[in-house]
């Protein structure tokens, strides 16, 4: 009876360790995707959601530049940074975790003359 009892009481002490696990694991997953716990320094906890989040093509094409009011397009650069490019004037809006900073002195600041398009 006694081999029983303890048999029973490993066997509980299993399930409530399998339970506490799955629940954990539960709990990770579903945090990667609140916006506060994310943070540049650490990294997602499960290996499956380590993509970037990248701009909707419906918010893409709503979006205008601040400066001209005109339309931007998607682009990626050589370290894999996806930005907003204005090819009217050079700037260049970078897009965090799918947000894009729609700033006019983000824009300024990461302005390059080789991606404007000249009108003629």
């Amino acid at each position: 009876m006694k081999l029983v009892l303890r048999l029973l009481g490993v066997a509980a002490l299993v399930a409530l360790g399998i339970v506490i696990y799955r629940a954990v694991r539960q709990y990770r997953e579903d945090s990667v995707f609140d916006l506060g716990s994310s943070t540049q320094s650490s990294p997602p906890s499960s290996s499956s959601s380590t993509e970037r989040r990248s701009i909707s093509p419906e918010l893409l094409a709503i979006l205008a530049d601040p400066g001209d009011k005109g339309p931007v397009e998607l682009m990626r650069d050589s370290e894999g940074r996806e930005w907003l490019v204005n090819r009217r004037n050079g700037y260049r809006y970078p897009i965090e975790d799918g947000i894009p900073i729609m700033l006019l002195e983000e824009g300024e600041k990461n302005r390059d003359e080789s991606l404007i398009i000249r009108q003629e």
